[in-house]
């Protein structure tokens, strides 16, 4: 099994992401076409595989259509390198010990860290498929999964401003076009096949440090009254 990481987004971050990622194989980095290349050799001198996006002209509710571009560009890359499965994480975010996660991720169809407690977190609503009125999606700064879910999951674009998280609308993309059930709770995503990681992070003392935040999600996302894993 030929596991592998995609980064995708811009380059804000790419001495601290390429020094760390660089240790592992079958890494890439899908980012624009016109970030800077003084960064862009320095990704590829740490022997990162870096390719170049076009922004899309019509970027999304919260650049969704951006990170779709990117997160796609950088999982089709992988499967052309004969990757089965892959992490795609943020370019502003660092998973730690991958050395001990990778293997405990290996085989899931499709696996993100947490998801939002429905009802809990009440300060947003949206309608998609039916009404959701508070945050009940998963987070997506990393994702596991199998190379052709991501390719599903990945492998659109929307064409209206809708106020919906970008969060929901990439897993309703998947779970639509894998024939599951679309409801955002953590008993009906489990009972279709995916899976969630923030135990296995525990577990092996895994950080996954956001780097804009200056946080470790796996702190933020532990607490079971907010998340659920």
């Amino acid at each position: 099994m030929k596991q592998g990481i995609c980064i995708q987004g811009p380059t804000e971050y790419y001495k601290e992401l390429a020094d760390y990622y660089s240790q592992f194989d079958n890494v890439v980095w899908a980012t624009w076409n016109d970030e800077s290349i003084v960064r862009l050799d320095y990704i590829r001198n740490k022997g990162i595989d870096v390719i170049l996006v076009e922004k899309p002209q019509f970027p999304g509710y919260m650049n969704v259509n951006m990170q779709l571009a990117s997160s796609y560009a950088g999982v089709n890359r992988l499967f052309e390198l004969g990757v089965d499965e892959a992490l795609k994480v943020r370019s502003d975010t660092i998973v730690t010990n991958l050395d001990k996660l990778l293997p405990r991720l290996q085989g899931r169809k499709l696996a993100f860290m947490a998801t939002c407690k429905v009802g809990v977190r009440k300060d947003i609503a949206y309608d998609l498929v039916y009404y959701h009125n508070s945050h009940d999606y998963p987070a997506d700064n990393v994702i596991y999964g199998k190379i052709d879910d991501l390719q599903d999951m990945f492998n659109f674009q929307i064409e209206e401003m809708l106020a919906i998280p970008p969060e929901a609308i990439i897993t309703w993309n998947y779970m639509t076009t894998q024939g599951m059930k679309f409801y955002l709770s953590y008993e009906n995503m489990v009972n279709e096949g995916i899976s969630f990681f923030t135990q296995d992070c525990l577990d092996e003392n895994v950080e996954v440090n956001w780097l804009k935040r200056e946080v470790n999600l796996v702190d933020w996302y532990k607490s079971k009254e907010v998340y659920e894993y």
